[in-house]
């Protein structure tokens, strides 16, 4: 199988696993787990939709470029794509919901770029710490020439380097209210 091919499977295989594991991460981080806890916690009530969509810059019929969100079903994914993920939640409960998080993990075949929430939070440690891209450093171990010692250097973040994006909602989510979290990547 040539290169290609192999990289437009894994991208497509990709595409399921983002598509299913966001959706069960979110769950998972947002609706306590006991059942017990859930009917006593209105974090509960706040359900989470993810989906993924295939940004593309097409020009229209007047000559003039234009933005196009695709179903990633409907389109050839390539690495370089750019990926939006779109968290829609809702308050489906009666009373108004404070306290809640949304923990969302990037997946390694996916190259964070931007989070569209000013108020959201990165972690490029897998989730340990969370911080503004620009509060956030990484240590890595530099490999020496044959003989000599590696050394530990310590660099400032980049958006590469994100591993998980929190939302902390300040303000109480009102019964029936509902809104959208999005961050977007590309496909490496």
């Amino acid at each position: 199988m040539s290169n290609v091919k192999a990289i437009l499977i894994e991208v497509a295989l990709v595409i399921g696993m983002l598509t299913t594991g966001i959706a069960a991460a979110n769950a998972a981080h947002a609706a306590p787990l006991l059942f017990a806890i859930q009917s006593a916690d209105p974090r509960a009530n706040v359900k989470i939709e993810s989906k993924v969509l295939v940004e593309r810059t097409e020009e229209d019929a007047a000559g003039q470029l234009t933005i196009k969100l695709y179903n990633p079903a409907d389109v050839k994914v390539i690495p370089g794509d750019k990926l939006v993920f779109v968290n829609s939640y809702k308050n489906t409960g009666s009373t108004a919901v404070t306290g809640f998080v949304v923990n969302n993990p990037v997946h390694p075949a996916v190259a964070f770029s931007e989070v569209m929430e000013d108020w959201a939070v990165l972690s490029v440690d897998g989730g340990k710490n969370f911080g503004k891209l620009t509060e956030l450093q990484i240590t890595e171990t530099v490999e020496a020439a044959e003989g000599a010692a590696s050394t530990t250097v310590t660099r400032a973040a980049q958006p590469i380097d994100v591993t998980h994006i929190r939302w902390t909602f300040d303000q109480a989510i009102a019964a029936g209210a509902s809104g959208e979290l999005r961050f977007s990547g590309l496909v490496r």
